[in-house]
């Protein structure tokens, strides 16, 4: 779309904002004449500190450019060497963004300089016959504060730059710490487990019950310490993503399974009842099985951890049609989270200790977080609802395989 000819008659008074400084102002023009009108216009007593200087052609122009400092140029259209447009084109590719923001003066060029002026990258445009002191000194005082605002959010977006760089610099510098840590710590805490586990089985030679209870306890240590090496390793994964998802259409009846298998000598040991409200058939679904069976998986352990012995838990698996989506939750009669706490359970590093009963977990504050991204990555959705007292709700969403979903649709 072109521009339209126009005269700054909506301009704002910027003169009390810069009304203590000296704006410096070079005019290019060959008719003197025109230069003297300028001067008389930017030289009256009420109006702005406007320093003007002249030059009758581009190339004296141009040298006075690249030896002083100016706040604005205001440019005749035409030039004897060469059109104003082409002139400040020619400035520019040689100061950068160093070069003073420009106003065309046109006396005839009518839509066609109007749209050259815009091309070549200056900020405004004035018809000669229009101009006058009020007109000229207003425009050129937009321009420049424009210029301003301008230039102080490019420095703002360089510094803002520089610090997402150094931000990344020691996101990698953690990552790789990580990473040096888990290889460095997990081999010999292989190792030390090893050897416990020898000696609990009697191999290295006969254990008595209680030295056997408290080397169990030893190994327990050694596995905890090293899920939680693997929970950071994971989360520095997550936040590179180097993630490899291996997504498949399938259903999701084989990560059920080996997720509650994965918690039942854990329920046994805490007399809770598990109860599975599982849909059958179940829709497929586009996941990575291991990826899924590793969130269920961390709520399910995360309700027997959280359920009194005696308590209940209940798994449920259904879809959803209007939003089609298969939903799977886990609900238990745990301790609940209080209702200000919920916002935070799925950020990294967040705890919840409820009231001194004992229930806050030894964990790092990352497997909610894991979770979240593992879903978000298969396109879905994970929730909290709670109740302090009463017991917490953790769900989360996938899509249903959408060929399959709209097969069913056709077939009803």
């Amino acid at each position: 779309m072109e521009p339209a000819l126009k005269t700054p008659t909506d301009a704002i008074d910027l003169s009390a904002t810069m009304a203590d400084e000296v704006i410096r102002v070079l005019l290019i023009d060959d008719d003197p004449a025109y230069r003297h009108l300028c001067q008389r216009y930017l030289s009256k007593p009420d109006g702005p500190a406007i320093e003007l200087e002249c030059a009758a052609n581009a190339s004296e122009g141009i040298l006075q450019c690249q030896t002083q400092h100016f706040d604005c140029l205001l440019i005749d259209y035409t030039l004897p060497e060469t059109s104003g447009t082409q002139m400040y084109m020619t400035l520019a590719g040689m100061l950068n963004q160093f070069a003073p923001p420009a106003i065309i003066l046109t006396a005839d060029g009518g839509q066609a300089a109007a749209t050259e002026a815009v091309r070549a990258g200056a900020s405004d445009f004035i018809p000669k016959h229009s101009v006058s002191a009020k007109l000229l000194s207003t425009a050129i005082l937009k321009v420049v504060e424009t210029n301003k605002l301008k230039r102080s959010v490019e420095k703002r977006s360089v510094a803002l730059q520089s610090v997402n760089e150094k931000l990344r610099a020691k996101n990698d510098q953690i990552q790789r710490f990580y990473q040096g840590v888990s290889h460095e710590v997990k081999t010999p805490l292989a190792a030390a487990r090893e050897f416990i586990a020898i000696v609990v089985d009697g191999i290295a030679g006969e254990v008595n019950e209680q030295q056997a209870e408290v080397l169990t306890h030893a190994l327990d240590s050694c596995d905890q310490i090293a899920a939680h090496f693997n929970d950071l390793i994971e989360m520095t994964r997550l936040d590179s993503e180097k993630v490899t998802m291996n997504r498949k259409v399938g259903s999701l009846n084989g990560a059920v399974l080996r997720s509650v298998a994965s918690v039942t000598s854990a329920v046994e040991a805490k007399c809770i009842t598990l109860r599975q409200e599982i849909e059958s058939p179940l829709p497929l679904v586009l996941i990575d099985t291991n990826r899924i069976i590793q969130v269920l998986a961390n709520l399910l352990g995360n309700a027997v951890k959280y359920t009194q012995p005696g308590g209940e838990i209940t798994l449920t698996v259904k879809s959803d049609i209007d939003s089609s989506s298969l939903r799977i939750s886990v609900t238990d009669t745990g301790c609940g989270i209080a209702e200000e706490n919920l916002p935070q359970v799925f950020e990294r590093l967040f705890q919840v200790e409820n009231g001194g009963d004992g229930m806050m977990g030894a964990g790092l504050g990352l497997g909610l977080s894991i979770a979240k991204e593992i879903v978000s990555l298969h396109d879905g959705k994970i929730w909290a609802e709670s109740t302090l007292g009463e017991g917490s709700t953790f769900a989360f969403e996938l899509p249903i395989a959408k060929s399959i979903f709209d097969l069913a649709e056709t077939k009803v």
